[in-house]
């Protein structure tokens, strides 16, 4: 029994076989190369202090929670000051000034206490990566 192309079907498929370990034989030649961006360095959260993984060059919290929770106390610190200011030039109060470095003072405070924490988490981190736990 002759195929179409004259031969036998055990011809054909030998020379399919031969077709198939020549293509993979030149793919084999070829050097890999690896597509896209490299691995990010790894990074710590700038809401709780945790270390991820970025998946993105601008990433600058571990996850979605961590970014709300940052841009929420942001939005009521600025409605907070907002507020204040309206207070204070609207009914012309006294000692106006010393309240509002008291507001930042307090905010100062918080970020200092934040960024000890994440300084605390980064140090046990690089202890636990150094094998020193």
């Amino acid at each position: 029994m002759e195929t179409a192309l004259g031969g036998t079907p055990m011809d054909a498929m030998e020379s399919l076989a031969t077709e198939s370990r020549r293509r993979h034989a030149a793919q084999a030649a070829k050097p890999i190369v690896v597509r896209g961006a490299p691995p990010l360095p790894m990074r710590y959260c700038g809401e709780c202090g945790n270390p991820y993984w970025p998946t993105r060059q601008d990433q600058d919290f571990c996850g979605t929670a961590c970014r709300q929770n940052f841009h929420k106390r942001r939005y009521q610190r600025g409605a907070e000051l907002y507020d204040f200011a309206m207070d204070w030039r609207g009914k012309r109060r006294k000692g106006g000034f010393t309240e509002f470095c008291r507001i930042v003072d307090e905010w100062l405070r918080d970020e200092r206490d934040r960024r000890a924490r994440h300084a605390k988490i980064r140090e046990a981190h690089q202890r636990q990566i150094k094998g020193g736990q």
